[in-house]
């Protein structure tokens, strides 16, 4: 634990660093071409069942939310949208790791209205993270259903440890930068096999 922490610590504030001058301009993109002001937060579920507050960049115009902040595309202009994919919106996360409300790995922090629809228990057990074993799945296959994502919440829990965080920060990069598949869980188990067969027919549907 202690070194997942000192982890968290070193690697934000080297990434704040270098990631400066790409703040400031995703800020400026957000408040000439969206609207003011350039943050969008929400309450999320973090460690231990306290919640926080959580920053992203802006990316959606000014507008009633009728649904799921995600799919409302309607909302979302060409800047908005370069924003999401560059994952440029999620920079104020180092900053949430580095004062420890978040990890670099864990399970993805949830908004309050999305908690009846979860089950939260276990997985308020570690910090929430900037990727995760979910995130993962999500780079892979493009869809996420919620029993899948609950299944690998536990997983991660279960597994948890230094070693195994590098693994899953290794595979987040080399599927998002690269697009190569790789395993973070070679041991493949009677029930991973399983629950991974129930969430692609969930997909499938």
């Amino acid at each position: 634990v202690y070194m997942i922490r000192w982890f968290d610590i070193t690697v934000s504030l080297i990434a704040i660093f270098f990631t400066v001058p790409l703040f400031m301009v995703s800020l400026c993109l957000s408040m000439c071409f969206i609207g003011f002001p350039p943050f969008y937060v929400s309450k999320r579920r973090g460690y231990m069942g306290r919640d926080f507050n959580h920053v992203k960049i802006r990316t959606m115009l000014p507008g009633p939310q009728i649904g799921r902040v995600f799919f409302e595309l309607n909302r979302i202009n060409r800047v908005g949208w370069f924003l999401r994919i560059s994952h440029l919106d999620e920079l104020p996360d180092l900053f949430h790791i580095l004062v420890g409300q978040m990890s670099f790995v864990g399970p993805r922090p949830l908004m309050l209205q999305a908690l009846e629809a979860h089950k939260t228990k276990i997985r308020e057990n570690v910090k929430p993270g900037w990727t995760g074993l979910a995130q993962v799945q999500l780079l892979k296959k493009g869809v996420l259903s919620k029993e899948l994502q609950e299944r690998l919440d536990i997983i991660y829990v279960e597994k948890r440890s230094f070693v195994y965080n590098l693994r899953i920060i290794f595979a987040t990069f080399r599927y998002a930068v690269l697009g190569k598949k790789i395993d973070i869980n070679p041991n493949t188990t009677n029930a991973r096999i399983q629950f991974q067969k129930n969430g692609f027919k969930y997909h499938k549907k």
